[in-house]
């Protein structure tokens, strides 16, 4: 029987009991799970999210947990792609919290398979312990993808209900599919750096994409620099090699500790990952999100395991006379979708078909503060441009035709020949053949017919901004 590796991630509100049900779950404690190594007190990056392991039937369970609120959004936003499925924890005696909806919120979007677990019941009362039910039930049913999803009472301190949790949790790992992108580039956000008397400089973290090994040379971004793989451990055990999904320990040959930070990754030479402070992603505004998004708004915004300061440009593609351009939207609110310019405010790694989240942190936190979410598109120049409409009349005089209107004079209406106009009412197209008179009267000709009087709009694109 072959061993799978998979990552359950635990979310919830803070003091709910996340930490005390890793401990009823857990065998095997890795890196800073359930308490703090002594490597953090060095100095070097520690990024706590909390790691322990266990064994489940055919599975090698890791559990991924964050001590914060906004930590947890970023690890489920980053690891997104390698979080097999999620337990969220939700006290029986206080119900769900506003972040309890925000974690739901952010499971939905990114589609990970959740067990909703109804913690603490040995100190709740039956009364409570069924209104928490309903209320996970009622928000359940509000969501796009996780309307099934099973819910199970337990106590992680006495353990009551644990042995269900795990029936329900191999029952749902064997439902799905999992699948890894292994021949990919490599791709590994490093959360823990530091140094082991006799090995050296040391590694940690959970392999996105692709696959590393032994003598392998590899690069971190964003500060470029190259190592070498000395050896790998995954599980406490020595391995070769290592795969998409895997959580392993690694000796590199080439940098100390103290130069890595949070937001670097181990990736390989072949890697199309981008450090950027731009990039062009398609989002969607949460139907929920009551407040609207206008161009050079300040927003943050969850990329990677990062969360960085943004201005917003979101834009719609329009045709314009026969031409595709990228028109800017004044404002978008609530259910809209558009494309969005972000300019950070410091340079980060970015992957094409990153996940992305838009956050507005100077909202109270008692209200939704996700505004939405996207995927990075591309990382091109792109000029937004604004519409400009002028309004004119069809003139019909003895044998002439002209419009009036688009322009205040001759050298004004010669820098129109050529541009398009439109007669709305009669869904006829003209084109601006030339002048007419001082006074800026310009001939023009239709694909149809006009008697005079008619309303004639002309659209032309401007630089925005």
């Amino acid at each position: 029987m072959e061993m799978k590796n998979v990552n359950v991630g635990l979310f919830g509100h803070i003091d709910h009991g996340k930490t005390q049900l890793a401990k009823q779950l857990t065998e095997i404690a890795s890196t800073s799970a359930l308490d703090k190594p002594k490597e953090s007190k060095k100095r070097g990056i520690t990024i706590d999210l909390g790691f322990s392991s266990f064994i489940l039937d055919r599975y090698r369970i890791t559990l991924v947990d964050a001590p914060g609120h906004s930590e947890l959004i970023r690890t489920a936003i980053g690891a997104g792609n390698i979080i097999d499925v999620a337990l969220l924890v939700v006290d029986a005696k206080e119900g769900p919290k506003t972040q309890t909806g925000e974690h739901l919120l952010v499971l939905d979007l990114l589609n990970i398979p959740t067990i909703v677990v109804i913690n603490k019941i040995d100190v709740a009362s039956d009364e409570e312990i069924n209104r928490t039910e309903m209320f996970m039930k009622q928000i359940l049913n509000s969501t796009m993808n996780l309307k099934n999803s099973k819910i199970i009472k337990i106590s992680a301190k006495t353990g009551e209900g644990i042995e269900e949790l795990k029936k329900e949790l191999k029952n749902l790992l064997d439902s799905l599919d999992i699948k890894r992108e292994v021949d990919s580039y490599l791709k590994m956000p490093i959360d823990h750096a530091f140094k082991i008397k006799g090995v050296g400089t040391v590694v940690t973290g959970t392999i996105h994409k692709g696959k590393v090994e032994v003598g392998d040379n590899l690069r971190i971004l964003p500060i470029n620099h190259e190592v070498k793989v000395k050896s790998i451990q995954c599980f406490k055990q020595e391995v070769s090699m290592a795969y998409a999904g895997d959580r392993v320990g690694i000796s590199l040959i080439g940098v100390e500790p103290e130069s890595l930070f949070r937001g670097c990754i181990l990736t390989s030479e072949n890697t199309k990952l981008k450090v950027v402070d731009k990039f062009i992603a398609k989002i969607k505004v949460l139907e929920l999100f009551k407040y609207n998004l206008a161009p050079k708004m300040k927003v943050h915004i969850n990329v990677g395991l990062l969360t960085v300061p943004a201005t917003i440009i979101p834009y719609k593609i329009e045709e314009i006379n026969d031409k595709e351009e990228p028109i800017i939207l004044e404002e978008i609110k609530g259910g809209d979708s558009c494309y969005c310019i972000f300019k950070l405010e410091e340079r980060v790694v970015v992957d094409e078909n990153d996940k992305i989240l838009i956050m507005r942190l100077d909202l109270p936190p008692t209200t939704l503060r996700i505004c939405g979410f996207g995927e990075v598109v591309s990382f091109d120049e792109v000029e937004v441009k604004k519409i400009v409409v002028k309004e004119g009349r069809v003139i019909k005089k003895k044998d002439k035709t002209y419009i009036e209107g688009l322009a205040s004079s001759k050298t004004a209406g010669e820098k129109l020949i050529g541009e398009k106009v439109y007669i709305p009412d009669k869904n006829v197209w003209g084109v601006i053949k030339g002048t007419f008179g001082t006074k800026g009267a310009l001939i023009a000709e239709f694909d149809g017919e006009v008697s005079g009087g008619e309303k004639v709009v002309l659209k032309r694109v401007r630089k925005w901004g």
